[in-house]
C-alpha cells in the first residue's frame, strides 16, 4: 500500500511539473530584434489551442506595431522540454529559444536566410497595465455583449453594444460603429495598454450616442471558420454590412442616424459600408488612407528609414526604386505568383540601375552598398526577399489597386477627416490634398489637422512609433470634442 500510494504521488509531482513548464510559455512575450541596421519591437502572444492525452497544441500570433502587422499567425508552435520553436512560412520566419526561467526565452531568431540573437521576456506589467483613460466599470450608461452572425453563417461576431440610459424605453439613439485598423484586432483596438475605441465609445455613449464596437474576424471573441481567416478589405467591408444590418434593427437606434468611424484603413472600410448603404448619415475617418496605398506605403518606408538614422541620399534614392517596384505591380491584373514576382523586381532593378533619371551610378553604388552591408546579401536578393512577401499578399495587392479618392467622389453625404500632424503612418498633405479636389467638385468633406498628434491620434514628440506604448494617452480629447462637435451639426 505504501509503495502505491509514493508511485502516485511521484506521478501527480511529474504532472503538476510539467503542466507548470506547459502553462509557464503562454502569455504575452517581448522582444527587440536587432539587426544592425534598424530595430523591430515584436511581440508574441501564446495561447493554449487544445490539451490532448499526450500533446498540448499551442497557438501563437505576432505584433509588429512598426510595421503595422497584428495578430499574424504561426505556421506551427512547439514546446518540448523548455524547447519553444516558432515557424512561419509566410514571412519566412524561425525562431528556436529555451525557457531559462518563467520570464525569460533566449535563442536566435532567423527569417530568409539571416540570423540574429533574440530573447523573449515575459511581458507582465508592460501590457497588462491599464492606461489613465481606459473606462473602468460601472459605467453611468448601459453596456449589453452581443453576437450575430456574417450573410453565410461562417463568421459568428462577437461585440459590445454601449447606450445612454433612458427611463422612456421608445428612445431611439443617433448611433455610431467604430472600424478598428489593420490586422485582426479586438473591439477595443487594443495596442500595448491602450484601448483606444474603449474610450471613444465610453466618451461618445456619454455624450448620447450608441455605439457598435466588434471584434474583427481572427480576433477576441469572434468565431470564423479557417477559410474567412485569409481576407481582402473588400472582405471586411461585407463583414462592415453585417455590422449595420446588426445595428439597425436594435431597438434602441435610430436606424436613420447611424454613423461610421474609422481608424487608418477602417476609414477605407467605412467609405466601402456606406458605398452599399445610402441611409449611413456620414462618416468620421480618423488618419485614414486618402492617397493611394504605393504613395503611402511609400510614406511609411521613408520614415522607417529615417527613424532607422539611414542618409537622407540613400533613403531618397532608394524610394526611387521603391516607387518603380509599385508601378510596376501597379500594372498588374492579377496577383503574380513567386515567380512572376522576381521577373518584376529583377527588371525594375535593372532598369533603376541602369536608368540616369533615376540618379547618379555613385548614389545608386551607395544604396546597394547600404543595403548589401546591412543584410549581409547581394542587393537583388535583398529586394527579392523583401518586394515577393509584399507582392504575393492578396490584402496587400487588392489594397493597391484602391483609389481612394474614386471612392470617396461617389459619396454625397458628410465626412470629416481628422489628422494628426505627426503621423508617420499617413500623410497629412497627402490628405489635404484629396480633400481639396474633393471639395472642388462639391463633396461635403472637411479635414482638421492637430498639431504634436500621432497615427492613433495621441499628443506626442516625434510621431514615431516607439512612443505609442509609452505615451500615456490613449487618445487625444481633442479629437475626442471634435468628434462629437461635428456628430451634432451632421
Amino acid at each position: 500500500m505504501k509503495k502505491s500510494i509514493l508511485f502516485l504521488a511521484f506521478v501527480y509531482i511529474l504532472l503538476n511539473t510539467a503542466n507548470a513548464q506547459s502553462t509557464a510559455i503562454l502569455g504575452r512575450w517581448y522582444g527587440k530584434l536587432e539587426t544592425g541596421s534598424f530595430n523591430l519591437d515584436l511581440y508574441f502572444n501564446i495561447k493554449t489551442l487544445s490539451i490532448g492525452d499526450n500533446e498540448t497544441i499551442y497557438q501563437t500570433r505576432m505584433d509588429v506595431p512598426m510595421q503595422s502587422l497584428k495578430n499574424h499567425p504561426f505556421d506551427e508552435t512547439n514546446f518540448k522540454k523548455k524547447k519553444l520553436t516558432l515557424v512561419d512560412g509566410k514571412l519566412g520566419i524561425y525562431f528556436e529559444g529555451k525557457l531559462t526561467d518563467t520570464n525569460k526565452i533566449i535563442g536566435t531568431f532567423k527569417q530568409r536566410g539571416k540570423t540574429f540573437p533574440f530573447t523573449l521576456v515575459k511581458s507582465y506589467g508592460m501590457i497588462n497595465n491599464a492606461k489613465p483613460q481606459t473606462p473602468v466599470a460601472p459605467f453611468p450608461f448601459k453596456s449589453k455583449q452581443v453576437s450575430f452572425s456574417n450573410q453565410d453563417g461562417k463568421i459568428k461576431f462577437s461585440g459590445t453594444i454601449t447606450y445612454p440610459n433612458s427611463t422612456d424605453s421608445t428612445i431611439k439613439f443617433p448611433s455610431v460603429i467604430l472600424f478598428t485598423g489593420s490586422g485582426a484586432q479586438d473591439r477595443d483596438e487594443s495596442i500595448g495598454n491602450h484601448k483606444p475605441f474603449a474610450v471613444i465609445s465610453d466618451y461618445l455613449t456619454k455624450a448620447g450616442y450608441a455605439v457598435l464596437r466588434v471584434d474583427d474576424r481572427g480576433a477576441g471573441f469572434t468565431k470564423a471558420s479557417p477559410d474567412k481567416l485569409k481576407y481582402t478589405t473588400e472582405d471586411l467591408i461585407e463583414d462592415g454590412n453585417a455590422y449595420f444590418k446588426f445595428l439597425s434593427m436594435q431597438p434602441m437606434v435610430n436606424a436613420n442616424k447611424i454613423y461610421l468611424i474609422g481608424h487608418s484603413e477602417g476609414g477605407s472600410i467605412a467609405t466601402g459600408v456606406a458605398r452599399k448603404n445610402p441611409s449611413v448619415a456620414g462618416i468620421i475617418g480618423l488618419a485614414p488612407m486618402l492617397a493611394t496605398w504605393a504613395e503611402t506605403n511609400t510614406y511609411q518606408n521613408y520614415w522607417a528609414l529615417k527613424n532607422g538614422g539611414v542618409d537622407s541620399l540613400i533613403i531618397e534614392n532608394y524610394i526611387g526604386l521603391h516607387k518603380l517596384l509599385l508601378s510596376k505591380l501597379c500594372n498588374e491584373r492579377d496577383i503574380p505568383n513567386d515567380s512572376i514576382s522576381e521577373s518584376i523586381i529583377r527588371l525594375s532593378f535593372n532598369e533603376w540601375k541602369t536608368n540616369a533619371i533615376y540618379g547618379t551610378d555613385k548614389i545608386k553604388k551607395k544604396v546597394i552598398s547600404y543595403f548589401e552591408k546591412s543584410y549581409k546579401d547581394k542587393f537583388l536578393t535583398v529586394l527579392n526577399t523583401q518586394y515577393t512577401a509584399l507582392f504575393t499578399n492578396p490584402w496587400m495587392f487588392n489594397f493597391f489597386k484602391v483609389t481612394p479618392s474614386a471612392e470617396l467622389v461617389q459619396l454625397r453625404i458628410p465626412i470629416l477627416v481628422l489628422q494628426g500632424k505627426l503621423d508617420q503612418q499617413i500623410s497629412y498633405t497627402q490628405s489635404e490634398d484629396v480633400v481639396k479636389m474633393l471639395q472642388t467638385v462639391g463633396r461635403n468633406i472637411q479635414i482638421e489637422l492637430f498639431e504634436k498628434h500621432n497615427h492613433l491620434m495621441q499628443h506626442c514628440k516625434t510621431g514615431n512609433v516607439n512612443e505609442y506604448f509609452d505615451n500615456q494617452e490613449s487618445f487625444s480629447p481633442e479629437v475626442l470634442e471634435a468628434m462629437v462637435n461635428w456628430l451634432r451639426r451632421n
